[in-house]
């Protein structure tokens, strides 16, 4: 066998994620001097990709080391990619001698098992024996089809891209999305971003809801991305979607806020309830094409932090933000979801107030029970003027 090629393992190529893990890179060549502090962007059952502050030769063996961890491996360099910039950067590519759960992730994706482990590398002390390094751990506490709820205690910050593993009945779904409320020692608020996902959520929903089983997860930081950059709005929905719409509000609402909301809706309940009532508004915004949009809309029902509008003509999307006014009143409003084109929400849009002390639609619900008093004496004189 040549001085690079590796020995064969029984384990297929296997899932990447995204992770930001240190590690110490050092070289094995006695001829190059190495020794550089480097930031994983992936990780696999096989290898990672780092970046590195210098250009690395192909081939070169090295050590890898997680230093807050006291676990260390060897591996090679696999590929070298100029990235760069000022001072220049580069991708290395490494691949582990021995492939397996270097990185010490709990409930790592299914296929990173080996069926036939290699014999550990010459020189391995005790030291690669010590405890994993400390990782996340999560909890599934809230799912729909555009948002879910992780108890942690340490969540992402909010705008964080993430990437969700959530393994139930022996099957993976690998979810993209964007924290978009985040509770320091409770845990945080994920938006899916992308609407291809949707069925694959069904089907999860559809299996956590038959076998009752507690899923087992892993989230991490969403690769080569910053937070906010590049990411795609929340998936539209065919209905409302009350998680989707509480888990937009997350950067309005006080933590106890968004909790208790989420509480009352495990129970069915909201904190603000709907109410029917048909109310004009003109909506001004701007439409997925970038153009501007202004309209009249007509509210399906109001509570005080939101509003299910129908009539809207231009295309919206979901996480943009919209201008209502109701007579003399005007305020800045999230989409939180918007209906699918050719679905009976087709047209329709759910808003959710930026502002958590909202007043907008006081004066409208406040003056709601004496308009419907009014309908009703004016529905009765008709019947008996008839």
């Amino acid at each position: 066998m040549g001085p690079l090629e590796q020995p064969q393992h029984a384990i297929r190529r296997s899932t990447r994620l995204p992770l930001e893990v240190p590690v110490l890179v050092t070289s094995l060549d006695p001829a190059i001097l190495l020794l550089e502090d480097c930031n994983t962007t992936l990780v696999n059952a096989h290898g990672c990709g780092l970046i590195a502050k210098r250009e690395i030769p192909r081939g070169m063996q090295v050590r890898l080391e997680i230093v807050s961890a006291k676990r260390h491996t060897t591996a090679r360099v696999a590929e070298v990619v100029p990235l760069g910039g000022d001072p220049e950067t580069w991708l290395i590519g490494m691949e582990l001698d021995v492939p397996g759960n270097f990185w010490g992730i709990d409930y790592a994706p299914s296929d990173w098992k080996i069926d036939d482990t290699a014999p550990a590398p010459a020189g391995k002390s005790e030291e690669t024996e010590a405890a994993k390094p400390s990782t996340r751990r999560w909890r599934l506490t809230d799912v729909s089809t555009g948002a879910c709820y992780l108890e942690t205690v340490t969540p992402f910050p909010e705008g964080t891209p993430v990437l969700l593993s959530i393994r139930a009945s022996n099957k993976e779904c690998l979810l993209d999305g964007v924290v978009r409320a985040s509770h320091p020692e409770v845990g945080m608020g994920v938006v899916f971003t992308h609407l291809e996902h949707r069925t694959r959520i069904e089907e999860l929903i559809g299996r956590l809801m038959s076998t009752r089983e507690v899923p087992r997860i892993f989230v991490g930081r969403k690769e080569g991305q910053q937070k906010e950059e590049g990411i795609e709005p929340p998936s539209i929905s065919p209905e409302p979607d009350p998680l989707l719409e509480l888990v937009l509000e997350g950067t309005t609402l006080t933590a106890d806020q968004f909790l208790n909301d989420l509480r009352a809706q495990r129970l069915g309940k909201r904190r603000d309830p709907r109410m029917d009532v048909a109310l004009p508004v003109l909506l001004a915004g701007i439409d997925e094409n970038g153009r501007p949009l202004n309209q009249r809309a007509t509210t399906m029902n109001v509570s005080r932090r939101g509003a299910l509008l129908e009539g809207v003509h231009g295309r919206l999307r979901a996480g943009e933000r919209v201008t209502l006014t109701l007579g003399h009143k005007q305020e800045m409003f999230r989409v939180a979801w918007v209906g699918e084109p050719g679905t009976p929400g087709d047209g329709q849009i759910g808003v959710a107030a930026i502002e958590s002390n909202s007043s907008f639609w006081d004066d409208a619900l406040a003056a709601l029970p004496q308009m419907q008093e009014m309908a009703s004496i004016r529905g009765s004189g008709g019947t008996e003027k008839a």
